[in-house]
Formats: C-alpha cells, sequence, structure tokens
C-alpha cells in the first residue's frame, strides 16, 4: 500500500440534541457550531480549503434546502463545495479521500437537518426496495425488529440482555450534556416499557432528534497549527451492502466486518482490543451486539469502552448521528469529553451506517499519534 497522508480532526462542535427547536431553521442552528468549530481551531473561514455538507431535503420537506446552509458554511467568495445525502461521518470520509488524492489540505464537514419538519419513518421508508418493501409501509422500527428477531434467534440473545446493553448506553449518556436523554435506567426499568416492534421494546429505540455538527480536517503541516492535541485518522473503510433485506443475513453485518477489517489493516491494528475507546451507530441493542461481533468487540463494553457518550440510544439527529460518533472519538482522544472522559484514551474506533440494519457502514481508526513518517 503506498503511504497516505497523515490527515487529522483539528476541531468539532455540536449542538445538544433536542426534539425539536421550535425558534431556529437548520440553517440558523448550523451556523453557530461552524463559528464554534473554527475559534476552537484559531482561525477564519478562508482559512479552509474545502467545504462538504450532510443533509436531506426530504426531512427538511423543502427542494434544494441544503443551498441555504452554505451562507452559514462561508461559501462566498466561491469555494469549492459538496453536498451528499448521507450522514456527515460519510462527508468526512469523501473530505479525506480529497485530501489523500491532494486536492485540498483543510476541509470543513456539516451535518444539519430538522426531522421534526417532515414524517421520519414515512421518509426513511423510502430507502427500501420500492417494489416489494417500501410498498409494504416497512420503517426502520420494523426492520429494526426483524433484524433483532434474526440475531436473537441465532445467539440465543433475551429480552434482558437487550435491556442490559440499552441499560449501560442510558446510563453512559447520562453524562452527556448535548444528549436528548439524561436519565439513567437499569435494565429492569426498561423492560416495563411497552414494546414497539416486538421484540425491540420503546425503551430501547432512540429518541429522533434536532442538532447541527462541524468537524474540521486537517492535513499534516497544518494540522499541528490548528489544535494542540490533534486526532489523526489512522485508517477508514466504506462498505455497501445490497439494499433488498433479503439478499442479506440480518443477523450478521458482513460490511461492517469487512470494513473494520480493512481500516484496521490500514491503521496497523491488530485488534480492536488494542483501542481504548469505540463509538458506534447502533440504533437498537441488538444492532450494537451485531456491530460488536463485526469488529471485534467485547460486548459488555468494557475493552473498548463502548459509547462512553451514550450513543444513538441517547439521541439520534438524523443526518448527523455517525458524525457525532467521530466527534465523540475527537474528544475523548483530544482531552476534551469531560465527565465521560476514558482515562488514558490514545486509540479510538468510531462507526457510522446509513440505511436500514446496517446496509451501509463506514469505519474509522483514530490515534493520539501520527500514522506515517
Amino acid at each position: 500500500m503506498p503511504q497516505l497522508r497523515n490527515v487529522a480532526i483539528v476541531g468539532f462542535a455540536q449542538l445538544p440534541i433536542v426534539a425539536r427547536d421550535e425558534h431556529r431553521i437548520a440553517t440558523d442552528m448550523l451556523y453557530p457550531v461552524v463559528r464554534q468549530a473554527l475559534a476552537d481551531c484559531g482561525v477564519e473561514r478562508d482559512a479552509i480549503d474545502y467545504q462538504v455538507a450532510g443533509s436531506t431535503d426530504y426531512m427538511d420537506g423543502r427542494p434544494f434546502g441544503f443551498v441555504s446552509a452554505l451562507d452559514a458554511t462561508g461559501s462566498w467568495p466561491p469555494r469549492q463545495d459538496l453536498h451528499l445525502e448521507m450522514d456527515a461521518a460519510f462527508c468526512a470520509y469523501y473530505a479525506w479521500v480529497r485530501m489523500q488524492a491532494g486536492d485540498c489540505d483543510t476541509a470543513l464537514v456539516v451535518g444539519h437537518g430538522k426531522s421534526s419538519e417532515g414524517d421520519p419513518n414515512r421518509i426513511l421508508n423510502l430507502q427500501l426496495d420500492p417494489y416489494y418493501q417500501a410498498a409494504i409501509g416497512l420503517d426502520p422500527i420494523s426492520t429494526g425488529a426483524l433484524q433483532a428477531s434474526a440475531y436473537m434467534a441465532r445467539t440465543g440473545v433475551t429480552d434482558r440482555d437487550l435491556a442490559t446493553i440499552a441499560a449501560r448506553n442510558r446510563t453512559a449518556g447520562a453524562r452527556n450534556p448535548d444528549n436528548q436523554l439524561h436519565q439513567a435506567a437499569t435494565p429492569e426499568e426498561l423492560m416495563r416499557s411497552p414494546w414497539a416492534v416486538e421484540p425491540l421494546r420503546a425503551a430501547y429505540l432512540p429518541p429522533l432528534g434536532e442538532s447541527a455538527t462541524c468537524l474540521i480536517l486537517a492535513a499534516e503541516g497544518k494540522a499541528e497549527k490548528m489544535c494542540d492535541r490533534p486526532v489523526w485518522i489512522h485508517g477508514t473503510d466504506h462498505r455497501a451492502e445490497m439494499q433488498a433485506l433479503g439478499g442479506r443475513d440480518l443477523s450478521r453485518s458482513a460490511g461492517a466486518a469487512l470494513a473494520a477489517r480493512r481500516a484496521y489493516s490500514m491503521a496497523g491494528l491488530s485488534a480492536a482490543t488494542d483501542a481504548d475507546v469505540a463509538e458506534l451507530t447502533a440504533l437498537t441493542p441488538a444492532e450494537e451486539l451485531i456491530l460488536a461481533e463485526a469488529l471485534g468487540l467485547d460486548p459488555s463494553g468494557s475493552r473498548p469502552v463502548i459509547n462512553p457518550s451514550g450513543g444513538p440510544i441517547c439521541g439520534h439527529p438524523i443526518m448527523m448521528t455517525g458524525g457525532i460518533r467521530l466527534g465523540e472519538a475527537f474528544r475523548q482522544l483530544s482531552g476534551r469529553a469531560g465527565a465521560r472522559q476514558v482515562a488514558g484514551a490514545k486509540r479510538a474506533i468510531a462507526h457510522a451506517s446509513q440505511g436500514h440494519c446496517l446496509q451501509q457502514n463506514l469505519v474509522w481508526v483514530l490515534g493520539s499519534e501520527r500514522r506515517w513518517t
């Protein structure tokens, strides 16, 4: 493999997740996080070569709504820009690829959108096969239940096991001021909640929320000037599986497993247990267990510590949840995680997904030291 450029995350800002921001449109929410991320790096917008935004007009309910974000990201005079209908983590991946190609040295990556202005379950139904699966009204909760049923049938995992995973995330998330849910919970409390779609209880599912995020990436030579503790990207890989649910084994994630193997190889990571932190975009406890298996993690979450932020179960702002996982890994390795800081964290795994039942998976390995010399 040819030597790659050392690229680091040097800034991250996020609005606290809320169920509905009644006083601001998405652009108004985005502006303060862009300014905060730039200020934390000690630069103005002119120092950034490239920008990528992740959002979906389907959710906001207005055509070309993403164009209004250009006012917040500072796109005048005209600059290199890209918009993806993808989570912000996938936008960061695209920016990293552009840096490897030598097209830019710095990048601004944002995620934005207001899920309360649409009907997320109906909109996300459109990600499914349009002839056989979307047509019968499946939504992410019902497909997540199919996935959980398949995993439980294969492994023997019980309702209490799912409650234990959800409770661990809720307890960790109580220390995170940016979460939508701040209340710790016990497995017994969660098991008393009603079924959403069996075998998933309402308390096992993330609340849909609204936020805005901004990541700043910089290549070696500039990263050190913009951040006193840059977090270096050691490895990354993105894999997509078939759209049709019947075309893959829902009890496993072959795409996440392959992305992890390739990202670990690029990073020189011999095993996931060599990392200190893992932030996973797991929208249900069953997805967390499937991802732990695919990524080679201890499902108990002890080593590496899984979702010390609380994870998506404590707040799921669509189009930003994966980007927040990347930002939380940055906070851990740069010593900015506050009360949820994992002592001595030097290496982290971050995961993002898109589509039903982990259809697309993106894995990052991050470290406090440069990967290549």
